[in-house]
C-alpha cells in the first residue's frame, strides 16, 4: 500500500496558500497564481503581487530546441553516437504549466517511486519510463560525482571554458562549444569529444535535471564524461528520477514551510509527459508505438489534453482526469 503524501502537513499546499493569498488580497475577485501559471513560460516567476506562493522554474525546453535546430547532420549524428538522440526530436514547448507540474510534484512519492493520483490510480515510476520519454542510454553504470584523472577531453573543455570566461560549469560556455563553426569532419578527436561532453552538460543543465541556478550547472556527472566513448554505459534514466526525487523532496518542504516562492526543480517536464502518457483522452491520446514520447507531445496538444484533464471546485484545481 502506498502510504499517504504530506500527512505530517496536510493543510499546506500549494493550492491552500494560493486561496489565502488571495482572500488577502484587496480588490481581487480571483486567484491571481492559479490564473496566471497556466501561460508561464519556462523561467518565469509565476503570481501577482499579494499572491503566493510565486511558482518558477529554470527548465527550458525552448533553449534545448533552438539549439538544436542549429545543428547540422554531422552535429546531430555526433548527439547520436553518445545515446542522446531523443533531445533531437523534442517539438517547442514555448510554455510549461508549472501549475500542472507542481501539482504532480506533490503526488510522487519518493520511498515507493509511485504517482498517486488518489487511492484507487498509482502509478509506479521507473528508469525505462524516462527511457521510454527521452531515449536516453539505460545502462548499467551508475553515475556518481567522483572520477580519476579528467581525460584530454575534459582538461580541453575546461580549458575553453575558462576562455570564454565563463567555467566548464557554465550553461553558456556549453553552448559557445556546441555552436562552434569548425566542429565537423576535419576535427581532431578531442574537439569531437569536447563538442559531445558540452552537449550532455547542456541538456542535463537545461533540461534532465536543471537547478537554481542561473546559466550554471553543479556538474555531478563528469565520471560518466571521463571517456565519453562509453558514456551510454550509464544509467541517465536512474540519474534524471533521482534528481527529480530530490526536487520532490524540495517542493514539499517549500510547501510545507510557506514559503513565498516555490522554485521547481528538476525534470518535472518528464511527470507531464509520463501523466499524459497513461490517461485515456480518447482522440488526443498519442500513437503508442513511437518512441521516444516526447517527440509526440506539441505545445498545442498539450495544452488541450491539461484542459480537458482540468476541474476547479472550491478553489482548487485538479489535473486528476481519468487513468
Amino acid at each position: 500500500m502506498v502510504a499517504p503524501l504530506d500527512q505530517a502537513a496536510p493543510h499546506a499546499t500549494l493550492e491552500q496558500d494560493q486561496r489565502d493569498a488571495a482572500t488577502a488580497t484587496e480588490n481581487s475577485g480571483r486567484d491571481h497564481g492559479a490564473a496566471d501559471i497556466a501561460d508561464a513560460d519556462p523561467g518565469e516567476a509565476i503570481g501577482a503581487p499579494g499572491s503566493a506562493p510565486s511558482v518558477t522554474s529554470r527548465i527550458s525546453v525552448q533553449k534545448v530546441c533552438s539549439l538544436v535546430g542549429k545543428f547540422n547532420k554531422f552535429k546531430r549524428d555526433l548527439v547520436e553516437e553518445i545515446g542522446f538522440g531523443g533531445m533531437l526530436g523534442i517539438q517547442m514547448l514555448a510554455k510549461l504549466n508549472l501549475k500542472f507540474s507542481a501539482w504532480l510534484m506533490e503526488r510522487v512519492d519518493v520511498e515507493s517511486s509511485t504517482l498517486k493520483i488518489d487511492e484507487q490510480r498509482v502509478l509506479q515510476i521507473q528508469d525505462h519510463d524516462v527511457q521510454k520519454v527521452f531515449s536516453l542510454p539505460c545502462g548499467t553504470r551508475s553515475i556518481c560525482p567522483d572520477t580519476t584523472e579528467p581525460s584530454e577531453a575534459c582538461k580541453e573543455f575546461m580549458r575553453a571554458s575558462a576562455y570564454l570566461s565563463k567555467g566548464a560549469h557554465s550553461l553558456k560556455a556549453a553552448e559557445a562549444y556546441l555552436l562552434r563553426d569548425d566542429i565537423n569532419a576535419d576535427s581532431s578527436k578531442v574537439q569531437i569529444d569536447c563538442f559531445k561532453i558540452a552537449f550532455v552538460i547542456f541538456v542535463v543543465g537545461h533540461l534532465l535535471a536543471p537547478s537554481t541556478k542561473h546559466d550554471y550547472i553543479t556538474i555531478d556527472f563528469w565520471a560518466a564524461l571521463n571517456d565519453i566513448s562509453q558514456v551510454k554505459e550509464f544509467n541517465w534514466c536512474a540519474y534524471v528520477l533521482e534528481h527529480l526525487n530530490r526536487a520532490v523532496g524540495k517542493l514539499k518542504t517549500d510547501i510545507r514551510n510557506r514559503n513565498i516562492t516555490v522554485h521547481l526543480v528538476g525534470c518535472h517536464l518528464f511527470l507531464q509527459v509520463f501523466y499524459l502518457d497513461n490517461l485515456d483522452l480518447g482522440p488526443l491520446s498519442k500513437t503508442k508505438d513511437h518512441l521516444p514520447r516526447i517527440s509526440l507531445f506539441d505545445y498545442e496538444s498539450v495544452k488541450k489534453m491539461i484542459e480537458v484533464i482540468t476541474s476547479n471546485v472550491d478553489g482548487d484545481t485538479s489535473f486528476a482526469g481519468a487513468i
